[in-house]
């Protein structure tokens, strides 16, 4: 009959009880118990382990022997540990309750009625109790604290006093326990469980204790924990024998039989102390334990064909960490760590009876070179008619012989002689007469620098460059520090030239810019091939005759980054001087300055140029008196980097933060051209070539809703100027543009300067502006291109964000300022944009960085504007309910479905679909009333906004709504009515003067909401009456975002404002949130601070983006 003393018995106490807690949690489930045909009961269940693990467990029962006779558990611990794992025992505890207990109930409760006390972890009469380890642990916790009173006269005073025995089986001990008196313990696997449970036992009647470890004096207890731990892992294998508790235990169980590793562990608690121990069959006596070297002696007698050695032998073990003799009443442990070089010796060695070997005359030299040093580190050594010097091998002397049969391979025959003899590295001849570690040494060296071994020619041949320069500058060196070189002609002619000493020289003619590049004595023809080659990476150049040019100075490398950069053709590398764009003076200067080590001649002119370049606030340029006390300190330095670059010829962007004033900057640069009289007629520096085309003085190119803003600005900053807005209808614009006079400033927008290019065609423009210039962005669209077609002598770029989404958005931009600068989109996008974004290359982006930085000019609200309020922002969060929950739902199923049913091509060619379906996904969460007429539930983040936008009211707040579904604005705007809040509302159907005229009043007047639609309100207004700005809904594009918030945090805003983005959780505008703060990182990198929206998706991105 199954017992849980026997269950205890296969698992030890630990598991056990690790089992009860399993049982009890009722993780034991499937549970089957059946009779199979052999009379044996088989158990199947799963158990719950940790985490989400479920494990299976099969047993087999023969209730004939009372006995397992087969168990498996698949858990990890089953296989590692001796006896039965936890869930075993859970099963084992299901079967003997539930089955075995129910149908014997009188042999478990003496009568016919189950009790309480038979079920695990219940007592009777009592209700739930405390969990079992908890119960243990407060109990021996308090039984700690107790124990002195109640057994002060033994508590700390008992003693585990080991006796061991050794002999040629092994090693292992026994115990006697007490304080005054000893007794023997019998039974090392009942004190086990007596110490788990606490259990108070009688050995006798002087010596009786509750089993705890500060029962024990202290200096036993670390034997205690050893004795426990060992039972623990053992007992498995005493299960044949009865547990102390029935009677006493059988002679075995009172036996410790030591692992080696245990032997050493156990002796190592003695380490300096002694003990008791019977050795090799003799009286116990006492034994002093150590850690030291027994004494170890080899006798080495000298004959006449040979040598005999002979060492003494020990009596002892080997363990894992040390080796452990018995010698003279000390126990030795010595370390195996200390022997590691003489171990294969000492197996030997082992194996021979009499501890001795014979060597003959012929090997001895090899021992005496290779074996005797060791030896004598750990041997006492007596030498009999034996002198090592008789024996001694003679020096070796190497030699190695290069040689190049081919330019790219090279042969090294390493050699080694003997007095008279010489042999190959490689050969295996007469070994015992050589010096084989010096061998080695070399044969190594001749290895670091070589590709393969030709067996046939005894050679190492060496085929790759890399090695060959490195056996060149350094091998060659180390070689002739251990042996003879020889090299052959063929290889002298491979020559490894030091860097030349790079010169350029650099001069500005007729606005043109000239270069001359020298690099030492290397002939024109040299440099091309070295530069058509160039390689970073690589330490050296080589040439088509085969040698080398070392960089370590690396001026051959800045001559290929300016090709590189400079476009410079083999062509025009062959000519003495080659003629390039003057925009690329400021790039060149930088390379120059930052590799000293390249020698440099400038001109007058350039150096004139570079010194205005990097000394904008000290250039002589005069702000216009009228504009001298409006301009803020940071606006004057941008109007000088303005005049500086015109004056130069370059054109730029003032890619200043929204809200600093661009156009205040540009209208002041304008005025002080037109007072320096540069738009007079006559002048004719720029007309070369332009006598067919009508002088004109300035172009600003703009968003229509911004055309009115900068006639008014023009009006207030600079009256003395005439702003012309070319509207009306076609034949209108052409006149407008005909009757233009010199001093008159154009204001067009993009969509009508693409339907009018025709009309510019013949007229020049001494500047022209664009604004918001991310409005070409897209180098290929009608904008973009009208714009471009545009001529002009000085060209700038206004735009707080001149990356919104990619880098070719960049290039589009200088394309206009300074076509080819940024070289052709394509190799732009293969040569910078491609590393930077899909290898994150710091060269590439480094090199970026280098040549736009002095043609754009970027300052930060909070950097220069001290005085600026804060601006506060915050998400809101809400959570859809009801209905519109379930409206949500149902579309992000139905999109999951149609991405998970369409392969690649679908997908690629569906895109609009998506969006469109992501669009609906968002009106949602707005509003499901946006999508379904029929709605009449409510919206959870209109009920927001409305709450929140009574409240500032209240608090005499002005606010600002954004949202990109003017229809969202309509439905805002009826909530607002019923609440009786007034209100402006502009979108992209407001007219430019209705617009111009909301936007007056709003700034004036007591009407407290401005309701405006993101795209129609994100750049050109100025609301600094607001305070407060709330997001309805996210955009893709953070920094379209930002544009609309700036519309009140600007110069003129005298208060904090609150910005406040609306945002529906769990859903795809938490996770457009995430995707925003994911892609800023490129332009910040780029222009240090802007923001990176998205302008494709992925299939896997779309998923993410809809998934909670």
């Amino acid at each position: 009959m199954l017992t849980k003393e026997y269950i205890r018995r296969l698992s030890g106490s630990r598991t056990y009880n690790k089992g009860i807690e399993v049982y009890n949690e009722r993780k034991v489930v499937h549970f089957s118990a059946e009779e199979n045909a052999d009379g044996l009961i088989v158990l199947e269940a799963q158990v719950k382990g940790s985490g989400r693990n479920w494990y299976d467990v099969y047993l087999m029962w023969d209730p004939e022997y009372d006995e397992l006779v087969e168990e498996d558990c698949d858990c990890p611990a089953f296989y590692e540990y001796d006896g039965i794992c936890k869930h075993c025992v859970a099963v084992l505890l299901k079967y003997y309750y539930e089955i075995q207990m129910k149908d014997s109930p009188d042999k478990f409760t003496g009568g016919g009625r189950k009790t309480l006390e038979n079920i695990l972890g219940v007592q009777k009469g009592v209700g739930r109790k405390t969990t079992q380890s908890i119960q243990k642990l407060l109990k021996k916790n308090a039984l700690e604290k107790s124990l002195p009173l109640i057994q002060g006269n033994i508590c700390g005073k008992v003693r585990l006093e080991p006796h061991l025995t050794v002999d040629n089986s092994g090693a292992s001990a026994t115990f006697k326990i007490g304080a005054d008196r000893m007794y023997v313990l019998k039974d090392i696997f009942a004190f086990e469980r007596a110490m788990e449970i606490q259990e108070d036992y009688s050995y006798g009647k002087n010596l009786s204790f509750i089993h705890v470890m500060e029962a024990f004096v202290p200096e036993d207890r670390p034997l205690v924990s050893m004795v426990l731990e060992w039972a623990e892992r053992s007992q498995y294998r005493y299960l044949e024998y009865q547990s102390y508790y029935t009677s006493y235990g059988t002679a075995r169980s009172k036996v410790m039989d030591f692992s080696a590793g245990e032997f050493e562990e156990f002796l190592l608690l003695f380490q300096g102390k002694r003990i008791l121990a019977s050795v090799f069959y003799k009286e116990e006596s006492s034994w002093r334990v150590s850690e030291k070297e027994p004494k170890r002696k080899l006798d080495i007698a000298g004959k006449e064909d040979g040598i005999e050695v002979s060492v003494n032998r020990l009596n002892g073990f080997q363990g894992r960490r040390y080796n452990i003799f018995f010698e003279k009443g000390e126990i030795l442990l010595e370390s195996r760590e200390k022997m590691k070089t003489v171990q294969d010796f000492l197996d030997c060695m082992a194996e021979i009876p009499d501890r001795k070997i014979f060597v003959e005359k012929k090997d001895v030299p090899l021992f005496c070179m290779e074996l005797l040093p060791k030896l004598e580190q750990c041997f006492q050594c007596k030498k009999e008619n034996f002198n090592e010097q008789d024996y001694g091998i003679a020096q070796p002397e190497f030699s190695v012989y290069l040689d190049a049969p081919q330019s790219d391979m090279i042969t090294c025959k390493p050699k080694v002689s003997y007095d008279k003899k010489t042999y190959s590295l490689y050969d295996t001849e007469d070994i015992s007469l050589r010096d084989l570690g010096k061998e080695a040494a070399v044969r190594s060296l001749v290895q670091r620098y070589g590709d393969a071994y030709d067996q046939k020619q005894q050679v190492m041949v060496i085929t790759d460059e890399d090695r060959i320069y490195d056996l060149l500058t350094e091998g060659i060196a180390e070689f002739q520090k251990v042996s003879e070189v020889y090299i052959s002609d063929a290889l002298k002619g491979m020559q490894v030239h030091p860097s030349p000493k790079v010169t350029v020289g650099v001069s500005i003619d007729s606005g043109l810019m000239e270069l001359k590049l020298t690099a030492g004595e290397m002939s024109k023809e040299e440099l091309i091939d070295i530069l058509s080659r160039y390689n970073r990476k690589k330490k050296y150049y080589r040439l088509k005759n085969g040698s080398f040019v070392q960089k370590e100075d690396g001026g051959l490398d800045v001559l290929a980054d300016m090709r590189e950069t400079l476009l410079l053709t083999d062509e025009q590398l062959s000519q003495e001087s080659i003629t390039v764009d003057k925009y690329r003076a400021l790039y060149i200067d930088t390379q120059l300055r930052e590799n000293p080590v390249v020698s440099s001649v400038r001109d007058k002119s350039f150096r004139s140029l570079i010194r205005n370049m990097k000394t904008v606030e000290d250039n002589d340029f005069e702000v216009p008196v009228s504009l001298e006390s409006i301009l803020r300190g940071y606006q004057k330095t941008g109007f000088l980097w303005l005049k500086t670059l015109s004056a130069n010829g370059f054109g730029g962007i003032l890619a200043d933060d929204m809200g600093l004033g661009k156009t205040l900057q540009v209208i002041c640069y304008l005025l002080s051209e037109y007072e320096e009289g540069l738009t007079r007629k006559d002048e004719e520096s720029s007309n070369a070539g332009k006598a067919d085309r009508k002088e004109r003085n300035t172009l600003i190119v703009t968003p229509a809703s911004l055309v009115y803003n900068w006639k008014s600005e023009l009006e207030r900053f600079a009256p003395q100027l005439t702003g012309k807005i070319v509207v009306g209808t076609a034949l209108q614009r052409q006149e407008i543009l005909e009757s233009t006079e010199e001093k008159d400033i154009l204001i067009t927008s993009y969509d009508l300067l693409r339907r009018d290019i025709e009309y510019y065609k013949k007229y020049h423009f001494r500047h022209q502006i664009i604004d918001e210039a991310q409005y070409i962005k897209n180098h290929s669209t009608q904008a973009a291109k009208a714009v471009k077609k545009i001529q002009a002598d000085t060209r700038f770029a206004l735009t707080g964000t001149p990356v919104e989404n990619r880098l070719s958005e960049l290039w589009s931009i200088f394309d206009y300022l300074m076509p080819g600068f940024l070289y052709t989109y394509t190799r732009f996008r293969a040569e910078l944009e491609q590393p930077i974004v899909q290898h994150d290359s710091e060269e590439a982006r480094e090199r970026l960085r280098k040549m736009i930085r002095p043609f754009v000019l970027r300052r930060l609200k909070k950097d220069v504007l001290q005085d600026l309020p804060e601006k506060v922002e915050e998400n809101r969060y809400t959570c859809l309910e009801g209905e519109q929950q379930k409206l949500y739902d149902a579309h992000v199923k139905r999109m999951k479905l149609l991405l998970d049913n369409q392969t690649d091509e679908e997908f690629n060619t569906s895109k609009i679909v998506i969006l469109s379906e992501l669009t609906k996904l968002r009106q949602i969460c707005c509003d499901p009333a946006l999508l379904f007429e029929e709605y009449k539930g409510e919206s959870a983040k209109l009920e927001m906004c409305v709450d929140m936008i009574g409240n500032a009211v209240e608090g005499g707040h002005k606010i600002l709504v954004f949202s990109q579904f003017t229809t969202m604005l309509d439905r805002l705007t009826k909530r607002l009515d019923k609440e009786g809040i007034s209100y402006y509302m502009l979108t992209g159907s407001t007219g430019k003067e209705k617009r111009a005229k909301m936007v007056e009043n709003f700034n004036q007047d007591e009407v407290p909401v401005f309701c405006i639609s993101l795209k129609a309100g994100g750049t050109g207004l100025n609301l600094t009456a607001a305070d407060i700005v709330i997001h309805y809904d996210p955009w893709w594009n953070l920094a379209v975002q930002n544009q609309a918030t700036d519309r009140a945090h600007r110069i003129g805003q005298k208060n904090t404002v609150n910005v406040y983005k609306l945002i529906a959780k769990d859903t795809i505008e938490e996770n457009i949130v995430k995707l925003q703060e994911k892609k800023h990182a490129l332009a910040d990198q780029i222009l240090s601070g802007e923001d990176m929206g998205s302008g494709s998706f992925t299939r896997e991105e779309i998923l993410e983006l809809i998934s909670k």
